[in-house]
């Protein structure tokens, strides 16, 4: 019945992949023969919420078992939820665990930052807080508007992809934006981001292109959280800003990290002196090799940036000292990058 759906399934456990941006579905048999259907559905709103006891339900009657209960409006229940956290004083809901954003907002909701009059509106008439959730209507494409928004707010780079896995992505969520578009010509779409990730995955399909671009003429691109830069926590008690359109990875057992956004390459390592505790001294100890563009005081930090062309390649190589730890960045990209170079340097926080 869910065909590519099933994760993965027992005698007594199914799981199933039922919206992208949302946690498997578990269907579980107790010892007692009840089934439990566990599914975390907030991220996604009362659409998903309604889809999956629909589907489920489907399974159900064909294994003659019935819900234990009515859950009555499942919007109201959300709306609920939403003012409870928001009144709590939470200031994420529905954000990814793998990556964190600076962004300077009252609260960052699964489609994007809010302010603090937003929050207080919805906490003051719980109704207005329908604009977080991403799939709200069970009406005709909005599923697949809920796939592609979800995508493009938490995980579409916003440049040119770098890899097969990020191609698909992109193309993914130009198929869906295209089907939500079939299913209901007067839904409200995301015309000008459409229009910025076709130019990024530069699509053959010339006339697609025009009509998008022609519907988002007079509009910005605003959505992305990827737009923004990361707080990137790093080996060593280190942590660096930087842009979200950078995919990192660690190399020889997680000693070295490397990230690049298809044109500048940053890489990282770093070391201890378990007996240093004069962080001046701890930088000194490694001899300058190029020129000095920058030396920096923070607190307890103190670091050096060097800068030099290797190849028709710009690189700074920066050290940041805070005894007793040692970051060791190196930036790359051309001469037009130092500057970003040296904030990204500038960023390095131990501790």
């Amino acid at each position: 019945m869910f065909r590519g759906e099933v994760v993965d399934a027992t005698a007594r456990r199914v799981t199933l992949a039922l919206h992208p941006a949302a946690p498997p579905v578990r269907i579980v048999v107790l010892p007692e023969g009840d089934l439990e259907i566990q599914a975390d559905t907030a991220q996604v709103g009362p659409g998903y919420h309604a889809e999956v006891l629909e589907r489920v339900g489907a399974m159900l009657a064909e294994l003659e078992f019935v819900w234990d209960s009515d859950e009555g409006d499942s919007r109201a229940q959300f709306t609920a939820w939403l003012t409870a956290e928001l009144a709590a004083g939470t200031k994420q809901l529905g954000m990814p665990a793998h990556r964190s954003f600076r962004i300077e907002a009252a609260v960052l909701t699964p489609l994007g930052p809010r302010d603090a009059a937003w929050r207080d509106a919805v906490i003051a008439d719980p109704t207005r807080g329908a604009d977080a959730f991403a799939w709200w209507e069970r009406e005709p494409g909005h599923r697949e508007r809920s796939r592609a928004l979800l995508a493009m707010w938490h995980e579409v780079p916003w440049r040119e992809p770098l890899d097969d896995a990020e191609r698909e992505l992109m193309e993914r969520v130009d198929a869906d934006l295209r089907a939500a578009r079939r299913a209901n010509r007067d839904l409200a779409l995301p015309w000008a981001d459409w229009a910025e990730l076709l130019a990024n995955l530069a699509v053959d399909d010339e006339a697609h292109f025009e009509d998008v671009r022609a519907r988002a003429a007079g509009t910005m691109a605003t959505i992305g959280y990827r737009r923004h830069l990361m707080d990137i926590e790093l080996a060593g008690g280190w942590s660096i800003e930087l842009g979200g359109g950078f995919v990192g990875h660690w190399e020889d057992d997680d000693a070295r990290w490397w990230a690049t956004d298809g044109d500048r390459v940053v890489e990282f390592t770093s070391l201890s002196a378990p007996d240093e505790t004069d962080s001046e001294r701890l930088l000194a100890v490694a001899p300058e090799h190029h020129p000095v563009i920058e030396r920096l005081a923070y607190r307890h930090q103190r670091g050096r940036a060097e800068a030099y062309d290797d190849d028709g390649v710009h690189v700074v190589h920066g050290l940041m000292a805070n005894a007793p730890n040692v970051a060791i960045l190196t930036c790359k990209g051309s001469a037009a990058d130092e500057d970003w170079a040296l904030g990204v340097w500038r960023s390095l926080r131990c501790g």
